[in-house]
């Protein structure tokens, strides 16, 4: 049953501080960065990826407005139970704790999440959430959260942080499961190419399409 929706501003604004925390929270937790990445930026990463991946496939029936909006919402719920790190949540004890958070984020996101939010936005945002993995338009976003794992892991390595070599190669393995989209093929090819010119000694120190050969000095 959905908890009463209070009417007061007061409560109400209890959800903006609860999407404002989402520039709080941390990912990657257990690891040292160099440059952190918090969920806000992240979910903003899967939107435009999500976005880039739906138009690239030129396909009428994917709905591109339902895309941005699981990409956007398909991590709130880390504004109540925060970032738990994949190797925790999915490999610790046979993933125990995966299986448990299967069983109650759908509760949390019908009951705690959107509360504050009047019912049409409520139950709008909680079908979001809640499908954010679910059809077409869900293997895109998690086509696409894959694709935002390789690319923080590719800039923490280009800044020389070793901890992300396998943090890539799951991005890679992840974003394997999602070959039927084009954007996604072409990203992984994007990826390993970026990835194989950092093992030469002169690449450019920057995040960005720009290689100088050094032995022609031309790019």
């Amino acid at each position: 049953m959905n908890a009463p929706f209070d009417q007061s501003p007061d409560r109400l604004f209890a959800f903006f501080e609860r999407l404002k925390t989402m520039s709080s929270i941390q990912r990657f937790g257990t690891l040292p960065m160099i440059q952190g990445e918090n969920v806000a930026s992240h979910s903003f990463n899967v939107a435009i990826l999500a976005l880039l991946t739906a138009d690239y496939e030129e396909n009428d029936s994917i709905d591109v407005e339902m895309v941005l909006r699981q990409a956007l919402l398909h991590d709130f719920e880390e504004t109540i139970l925060s970032d738990i790190p994949h190797p925790i949540k999915h490999r610790f004890q046979g993933g125990k704790l995966g299986k448990v958070l299967k069983d109650i984020v759908p509760d949390l996101v019908r009951d705690e999440i959107f509360k504050e939010l009047p019912q049409p936005l409520r139950d709008r945002c909680t079908r979001s959430a809640l499908m954010a993995k679910d059809g077409v338009e869900g293997r895109i976003v998690a086509a696409a959260d894959a694709m935002d794992i390789l690319m923080t892991s590719l800039r923490e390595l280009k800044m020389g942080n070793r901890y992300f070599q396998s943090i890539f190669e799951v991005g890679l393995k992840l974003l394997e499961r999602h070959e039927e989209f084009r954007f996604a093929r072409l990203f992984m090819d994007s990826a390993r190419s970026y990835r194989a010119r950092d093992y030469h000694a002169e690449a450019q120190p920057t995040f960005s399409d720009e290689f100088v050969d050094p032995a022609s000095g031309m790019a």
